[in-house]
């Protein structure tokens, strides 16, 4: 046996954070947790609406199809695909099911610090799958991105700074 062959006797470096803790790291999603969700969710719809929705609209981009394709979860329920349905399908998962996500994963999202800019991360990366449920074709690509995109940002920030404010967003080492 060559020299190094053998095991070693050497300590390992310590951890740059004490692991086991990491492990029992809990998130305490309480009824207030939700709730504060469900209105940063409500209160960023409602800022993002006339960069995503009236802008478009004014200036001719804005089309209905996308939101009648979205309503086809409602025949799921037996509803018929509209314009109406689809909006709504659209507010609750801008209200309830994107804000339940952020409050699950913003705690791993940067930056560390303002806690609440990770809303912007967070809308950032949900915008990847709005384009591509969205996407209006070639007539308005360039408008089309740069205003979702800025939507998205204003949804973040407005989700971001309402968990932050009243509730909290967790700090995990990961």
């Amino acid at each position: 046996m060559s020299q190094g062959d053998g095991p070693t006797t050497e300590a390992e470096p310590p951890a740059p954070f004490d692991r086991d803790a990491d492990i029992d790291a809990e998130i305490d999603i309480t009824l207030r947790v939700v709730l504060t969700a469900f209105a940063g969710g409500a209160a960023g719809l409602l800022a993002m609406g006339p960069i995503l929705f009236a802008l478009p609209a004014f200036l001719r981009l804005f089309r209905a199809e996308p939101l009648v394709d979205l309503a086809a979860l409602g025949r799921v329920l037996g509803l018929e695909p509209s314009v109406l349905l689809g909006v709504v399908v659209f507010a609750a998962g801008g209200i309830v099911g994107l804000p339940l996500l952020f409050v699950v994963a913003g705690a791993f999202l940067p930056p560390r610090e303002p806690r609440a800019a990770r809303g912007i991360t967070f809308a950032t990366i949900m915008w990847t799958g709005f384009v591509l449920a969205f996407w209006p074709g070639e007539y308005a690509g360039a408008i089309f991105l740069g205003l979702s995109l800025a939507a998205h940002w204003v949804y973040g920030y407005v989700l971001g700074q309402v968990m932050q404010r009243f509730a909290y967003i967790p700090q995990h080492a990961v």
